[in-house]
């Protein structure tokens, strides 16, 4: 073994075993990045160093340090452009400079990540975790149009690899950021196929989730009629489900055929009467 690997192997055990009073890894930044430079010549030594290196970097870490360390990442990418410990680094380094509010990073980093997944196309849902990771940056950035992007490719994804499973709960997805994005035609749309995808890939939590956002969906389209029915449906699956997702089914259902649901307005106008009107008098009689 090198005298470099060792030093890399040491750092790694260093990183993992080594923690300050608030139990997290101490980090010597001079220490790492010269430990990195020297195993450049053995670049799966320096990925297996670099996928360790991100979770111990402190929140006070100097931003010049860690475009450096970013810089790494992206050396090694040209190297092992395949590389799954690769990708699971980028995954790392993208949460930990979410954490610090470094979005821009983050998103490289995310995007380095995806590259992969996207090169090796063998594995959809590690491109859709990919994808997925990718959109908590985007969200956190304001940006609803790119979290859809990252929707929209995961379904093509799912669609292309003939995964019936990640297309239902993807087309829920979809259906859940029109609703979100207040696009709700674009909503039913979506819902509606993947309530028919789900009958190809039985998943019965799943399903009654899709329905009570269809239900959702078709109201806030003042299509109740409909709207009650895909809503009895999602009750009906709720039945045989355990406590946690029948609950939730259950709320959102409840939470849609609120009388004022989706109508804002007329529920300020109804918490805002004053004493004494007609509708207050009214009740107070029937108290």
């Amino acid at each position: 073994m090198s005298d470099a690997r060792r030093a890399a192997s040491r750092l790694r055990r260093d990183l993992r075993g080594t923690h300050d009073h608030e139990g997290r890894a101490r980090l010597a930044p001079d220490r790492v990045l010269a430990t990195l430079h020297a195993v450049t010549g053995e670049p799966e030594t320096a990925v297996a160093l670099l996928a360790e290196v991100w979770p111990a970097v402190p929140a006070d870490t100097d931003q010049a340090w860690i475009h450096r360390l970013c810089d790494v990442g992206t050396g090694l990418a040209a190297v092992l452009p395949t590389s799954l410990l690769l990708a699971t680094a980028f995954r790392r380094a993208a949460r930990s400079l979410r954490g610090r509010g470094l979005l821009r990073l983050a998103a490289v980093q995310g995007m380095r990540e995806l590259a992969i997944h996207r090169l090796r196309d063998d594995d959809p849902d590690a491109t859709a975790a990919a994808l997925h990771d990718l959109a908590d940056t985007y969200r956190a950035q304001g940006r609803p149009h790119k979290v859809i992007d990252c929707a929209d490719e995961t379904l093509e994804t799912y669609l292309l690899h003939h995964h019936q499973a990640g297309i239902a709960h993807t087309l829920t997805h979809l259906g859940t950021l029109m609703i979100e994005a207040g696009r709700h035609d674009s909503a039913i749309g979506y819902l509606t196929r993947a309530d028919k995808a789900f009958e190809h890939a039985p998943d019965t939590a799943a399903r009654a989730e899709c329905l009570a956002r269809l239900g959702r969906a078709l109201w806030l389209s003042d299509n109740h009629t409909t709207a009650h029915r895909a809503l009895n449906r999602a009750l009906a699956l709720a039945i045989g489900l355990d406590t946690t997702t029948a609950d939730r089914v259950r709320h959102l259902v409840a939470d849609t055929r609120q009388p004022h649901f989706g109508n804002p307005t007329a529920h300020d106008e109804a918490d805002t009467a004053p004493p004494g009107s007609p509708d207050d008098r009214r009740t107070t009689r029937r108290a």
